[in-house]
């Protein structure tokens, strides 16, 4: 099997993972937009956490295939190849509608991840996996599982390769395609080179060479403006307070944070139905009047608002748990950023309770 990708062109896919893509679980993912409410502020923006997924998985693909040649390694290449293609795939599979909306009330996406591994729905492919290369299956199942979460695993490298901070495939392929398809120029990177730059440490740690520094410093400063004109922007955050308050609503009513069939249930066009059913948001979704105003401000202002919370005056105080740095040992770059928190303001119009 083969799909056409916008991004990586051609990605092909053994009959396990065909079959993976076909699980309920992963279908859902068709249905959940990868920016969230980020399409009413960029029209183009409307990208699945489904097609991100197999980017994912490709990327993880190319680097585990680099390090494998580069690295002389040659035990059980083909069996940790599929294990990290099926974690790369599953990494998202627990995401909540519109991805990251609701986090702003809830937990994050990784804590029902472990719920849908826990409940060993998808342990008949796991199982496939250690029959095929003679391996047990709790033990590829917890490695699955840790590359997906980014937990230790042995070799160190393999759960680095999703979820390292500065090169893991998670964070190319959602600049490169979120960059593409907003049209914002800022998550373009030499992804190929950044690629062929990474190397395997003493440690068993992914480094890159002295070749791969700028590609890193540039992938840093995509992340950087990507957040800062994007995923950060105050008009996505203000429509994303709105909808993370329908979408914690609609979960707790249907239990769907512990009923695991439930939660496969609802998606985007779940919450889009909902709405109406939440006036007071839905007006606000559709009027600026009735909006709240999300605004950013450094941390030492802080206790200022959180004095007006208590007058009711801000509705919502948002710690944002970011580093106050955004750095690469070794780089020549060094992105200092104010520790800062987001407070979300009533509109005059209209009150809201969340």
């Amino acid at each position: 099997m083969q799909i056409f990708d916008p991004i990586h062109n051609f990605i092909l896919f053994n009959p396990l993972e065909a079959e993976l893509l076909c699980h309920p679980f992963m279908e859902r993912l068709r249905h959940i937009y990868q920016m969230g409410p980020a399409f009413h502020v960029y029209p183009g923006g409307t990208h699945s956490r489904f097609t991100h997924t197999i980017g994912v998985m490709h990327v993880a693909t190319e680097i585990y295939d680099n390090i494998v040649s580069q690295n002389g390694i040659c035990e059980d290449i083909a069996y940790l190849r599929e294990v990290v293609r099926m974690g790369a795939l599953l990494h998202d599979v627990g995401h909540y509608p519109l991805s990251h909306t609701v986090e702003l009330f809830l937990p994050k996406h990784e804590k029902m991840v472990e719920k849908i591994f826990d409940s060993g729905i998808f342990e008949p492919f796991f199982s496939k996996i250690a029959e095929k290369y003679g391996k047990k299956t709790d033990q590829t199942v917890r490695l699955i599982r840790a590359i997906a979460l980014g937990e230790p695993t042995d070799p160190p490298f393999l759960s680095q390769l999703i979820a390292n901070p500065h090169f893991g495939a998670d964070r190319i392929d959602y600049l490169l395609r979120d960059s593409l398809f907003t049209g914002l120029s800022y998550g373009k990177i030499d992804v190929h080179q950044l690629i062929r730059s990474i190397r395997l440490s003493k440690n068993g740690i992914l480094e890159v060479s002295s070749a791969g520094i700028p590609s890193v410093e540039a992938l840093l400063l995509a992340r950087h403006w990507m957040h800062e004109r994007l995923y950060q922007h105050p008009r996505v955050r203000a429509f994303a307070y709105h909808y993370a308050c329908v979408i914690k609503k609609v979960l707790l009513e249907e239990n769907a944070l512990e009923d695991l069939d439930a939660f496969m249930r609802i998606n985007d066009h779940t919450i889009f139905q909902a709405l109406g059913r939440f006036k007071e948001h839905e007006e606000a979704i559709f009027d600026v009047s009735k909006r709240v105003v999300a605004e950013k401000a450094p941390i030492t202002e802080l206790q200022k608002y959180q004095d007006l919370l208590g007058e009711q005056k801000p509705l919502f105080i948002h710690i944002f748990p970011s580093a106050t740095q955004q750095t690469f040992e070794g780089t020549r770059i060094r992105i200092d950023k104010e520790e800062t928190f987001w407070v979300y303001m009533r509109p005059k119009t209209t009150a809201f309770t969340n």
